[in-house]
């Protein structure tokens, strides 16, 4: 049997039903984000149908964001490492904080980026800055406040003896969730669903920067107080050095 008549595989028939019910969602979420906007325009609305309003808009945002999150992952997961193109870290920090602001419209958020080499490009196609912007958002969730501050940093790093970018995100106000204090970010697999549920976004990301050659770990600030203030590491090879 040649490789144009062979049948599709059951990877193949998945990504398909996930590309499918995938599109739907999006199509749908498109839908009522566009409804959200027009009452979020409407100068006649009052200030609690638009507080709601915009509570619903981040939940919606969020939701498409975890169907995206899918469609990268099967996406990445079939990718050559060694075929992986540069992608431009700066830039995408640069632009986090107009995006991070448009998905958290009941927030106020700033990121602070206070060591960004000029230089940062790292080996991940789009798929890189999608994982640095879904930590970031995942930082921001964690904060119960509506002032949100981010505080990043890039700096050089060797990591399974190769050069790479790691990229420091912290939040001296986020609640890291008991069940990964001390524990690595794998340990989700152990957890009962309904509580690993709400760590999706740092599993994903985890398996994204895996499936990019690289790695990512969530920890707790060390002058954390009463258990407040996390930070995530998301390490990248870097596009300039193999």
């Amino acid at each position: 049997m040649t490789a144009d008549n062979a049948k599709p595989g059951k990877n193949d028939h998945l990504a398909f039903y996930m590309d499918l019910v995938g599109h739907d969602i999006l199509n749908n979420n498109q839908a009522v984000l566009g409804y959200l906007e027009l009452i979020l325009a409407n100068p006649s609305s009052d200030k609690t149908v638009k507080n709601y309003a915009e509570k619903a808009f981040s939940h919606v945002r969020t939701s498409t964001l975890l169907v995206e999150n899918e469609k990268r992952l099967m996406a990445t997961m079939m990718l050559d490492k060694e075929s992986l193109r540069p992608a431009d870290i700066r830039a995408k920090l640069e632009r986090s904080q107009g995006e991070l602001s448009r998905f958290f419209p009941d927030k106020r958020v700033r990121v602070r980026l206070e060591q960004i080499p000029k230089d940062a490009r790292a080996l991940g196609n789009s798929a890189a800055e999608e994982l640095i912007m879904n930590a970031m958002v995942s930082a921001v969730r964690l904060d119960p406040k509506e002032e949100v501050e981010l505080r990043v940093n890039v700096a050089e790093a060797v990591f399974r003896g190769r050069p790479c970018w790691t990229v420091t995100i912290e939040e001296p106000n986020a609640l890291l969730p008991p069940s990964l204090k001390g524990r690595d970010i794998k340990s989700v697999y152990l957890l009962d669903s309904s509580v690993a549920v709400k760590l999706s976004g740092l599993l994903f990301s985890k398996m994204i920067a895996e499936a990019l050659g690289g790695d990512f770990d969530a920890y707790e600030l060390p002058d954390a107080k009463d258990h407040v203030g996390a930070g995530f590491t998301i390490t990248l090879r870097r596009a300039d050095k193999k």
